[in-house]
């Protein structure tokens, strides 16, 4: 694995995209932990794609418009779904006056990891960037088509998981220097976070 191919891959994680813009959402509303289990989330679903360039299994989806589409269509509405789940667990509107909620649902590994892979794995642009991305950097005349594939996706995703790493760093910040957290469980800021999983379902759907 080149030093070339170390830094190019820094720079394209370092893009803007849905998977950057739903690390920093998480990070910014609900702090560090739960940015950091997206982020290993959305690292663990880059092995799988991985894998299926190596097994030849991208190659299919991006032969076939149908399948590709319905795993847009699928990757949106799970963003849609998550939209509509923020605000269905969001309160009430309070009186005027009213003091604002101060309350958060514990933080649990698991849900915000399940986010993490479950977007990662239904973003089909993953699948064709890996496809046009990775054979570039094979050898040629490389006996180890399969193996190399696998080994330049792995280190694709390492570097991606250190940008996702730095971005939770930086949205964690910003959530406690302003306190956001603390207007987290209130109605209005249900509505911002449905409104950025809808935006995000829309960059993919219609990128």
């Amino acid at each position: 694995m080149s030093i070339e191919f170390l830094f190019v891959s820094f720079c394209l994680a370092l893009l803007p995209g849905p998977d950057i813009l739903f690390v920093l959402a998480q990070s910014v509303t609900r702090g560090f932990r739960p940015a950091i289990a997206v982020s290993l989330g959305l690292f663990s679903g880059l092995f799988v794609h991985t894998a299926a360039v190596a097994l030849g299994v991208a190659a299919l989806v991006a032969a076939s418009p149908v399948l590709f589409k319905v795993i847009k269509i699928l990757g949106a509405l799970y963003l849609v779904f998550l939209g509509i789940s923020a605000l269905r667990a969001a309160p009430a509107p309070a009186a005027v006056g009213a003091p604002i909620a101060n309350s958060q649902a514990p933080f649990v590994f698991g849900k915000f990891y399940r986010r993490g892979i479950i977007m990662n794995l239904l973003n089909p642009k993953v699948i064709i960037f890996f496809l046009s991305f990775l054979p570039g950097f094979v050898p040629a005349g490389s006996q180890h088509i399969g193996w190399q594939l696998v080994e330049l996706g792995l280190g694709f995703a390492l570097v991606s998981l250190v940008v996702f790493g730095l971005i939770s760093v930086f949205g964690g910040w910003l959530n406690k220097r302003f306190h956001i957290a603390r207007y987290s469980a209130s109605r209005p800021f249900a509505w911002i976070t449905a409104l950025l999983f809808w935006g995000i379902a829309g960059w993919i759907l219609l990128g």
